[in-house]
């Protein structure tokens, strides 16, 4: 029995022996090559490790063994970068990032995740200093439970990843110079008399909005993901011919020219209609001229609009010459649809109400803004089911029809062709996530 115990003792023993051999040649041949390559960009330019902890999984994966570097006091040199928004790019390992970007006398501009950088446009040109850290950790694991470890010291691997596989950070410290300057372009160097062009203006810094100036009518701008976004209408009547567009950017003035296509949209014949009174006149500019003039929104819409009325018959189409008793009259800038009593008006997109009420000249009128200037008028409803301030989704009843319904689609006071709206075409759905 003695001799048993001796030789399950010395078994044990010889298995800790050789467990720890295979555990010493694993270590001494777990190098810092184990880590994942720190292939990260910054405008295009390889960034230098500037401190780092790994605890990687030795044979077996039940311990690691860290390697760690500290941070020092350089930082990398980038110089001068062109674009507005340098591209930010990370290996397919990294699951977590901190960036933070400071002006050359220390004023913080933007601290967050590489994803949140993606929105952040620079708030000037200039000198800017950032340090980076990135991470790659198994996926119920953060940061803050990471404890990281002296250089050459053992670990027992955290168990959550079968098979185990290197968890912690590289840290970056770089600096560069943004010397950015605009780039503008339009969806269309050429429109048919009711379209819309869309504008795109990129690769600036800043949060100053550009400036538009047109003779087609008032144009603002309204941030996007890229930069910022506008829409410029040519009109039913718009001059055909060329129009300078001028587009003044920090400063910096940029001009493209847009030529207008005639289009004729025919003719219809109308009946004679009395003439409204002034005092009917009077309360429809008041309420709703002043809504052409508003500060624009975001952009609200998304893909095309739909017809207010889903069934309906065209009474007086946008653009169309008014014929009354052989007499040719002015062109219309509405549309006009003999549509079915009771039936739901709907919102043609998504936007907000920013007029709800009964005037004298248009009856129960809605007018909804979908952002960036584009709203649409409703007039002759037989009922209305939405106030002012409401905010309405796309298909969503706004009120109810009567016999006749009178929708007007325009980007600030210029009336649109409403049409293409509805066959998701022309520059309103240019770049629209964009």
């Amino acid at each position: 029995m003695k001799r048993f115990f001796l030789w399950i003792i010395g078994v044990a023993l010889g298995v800790v022996v050789l467990l720890g051999a295979v555990m010493a040649v694993s270590y001494s041949f777990t190098g810092e090559g184990a880590r994942p390559a720190a292939d990260v960009q910054f405008g295009g330019q390889a960034l230098e490790v500037n401190g780092s902890c790994w605890q990687v999984p030795l044979v077996g994966g039940v311990l690691d063994r860290v390697f760690a570097e500290p941070d020092t006091l350089t930082v990398q040199k980038l110089g001068t970068l062109y674009d507005a928004h340098p591209a930010l790019a990370l290996p397919d390992w990294a699951t977590y990032t901190t960036l933070t970007i400071e002006t050359d006398v220390g004023s913080l501009v933007f601290a967050g995740s590489a994803g949140q950088y993606e929105d952040f446009l620079f708030p000037a040109n200039g000198s800017y200093k950032a340090t980076m850290t990135v991470w790659r950790l198994p996926a119920d694991l953060s940061a803050t439970q990471f404890d990281g470890g002296t250089n050459g010291s053992i670990h027992k691997n955290w168990g959550q990843e079968h098979p185990a596989r290197p968890t912690g950070w590289y840290r970056f410290s770089f600096r560069f110079t943004l010397q950015a300057s605009a780039n503008v372009e339009l969806s269309a160097e050429r429109v048919e008399q009711g379209g819309i062009v869309g504008v795109a203006i990129t690769g600036m810094a800043g949060d100053t909005a550009p400036t538009l100036e047109t003779d087609l009518g008032s144009v603002s701008c309204t941030r996007s993901p890229s930069g910022w976004r506008a829409y410029i209408p040519a009109a039913y009547n718009a001059s055909a011919g060329a129009h300078e567009i001028r587009i003044t950017v920090n400063g910096e003035t940029l001009s493209r020219t847009l030529t207008v296509l005639p289009k004729d949209f025919g003719t219809a014949e109308v009946e004679a209609e009395p003439a409204p009174t002034e005092a009917a006149n009077t309360e429809f500019r008041n309420n709703i001229w002043p809504l052409y003039e508003l500060p624009v929104r975001e952009k609200l819409w998304s893909g095309g609009f739909i017809c207010p009325a889903e069934n309906y018959l065209i009474l007086l189409d946008f653009g169309q010459v008014k014929v009354t008793n052989g007499q040719q009259g002015s062109r219309s800038n509405s549309t006009k649809l003999y549509t079915i009593p009771g039936d739901p008006a709907r919102a043609p997109a998504d936007g907000v109400v920013v007029f709800a009420g009964n005037l004298a000249l248009t009856g129960n009128t809605v007018v909804i803004d979908h952002g960036c200037g584009l709203r649409s008028y409703l007039y002759g409803l037989q009922t209305l089911s939405v106030s002012r301030n409401a905010t309405v989704q796309k298909g969503q009843a706004v009120g109810a029809l009567g016999e006749e319904m009178t929708m007007d689609f325009k980007l600030g006071s210029k009336s649109v062709n409403p049409w293409l709206l509805f066959q998701t075409s022309g520059g309103a759905f240019w770049r629209e996530n964009g």
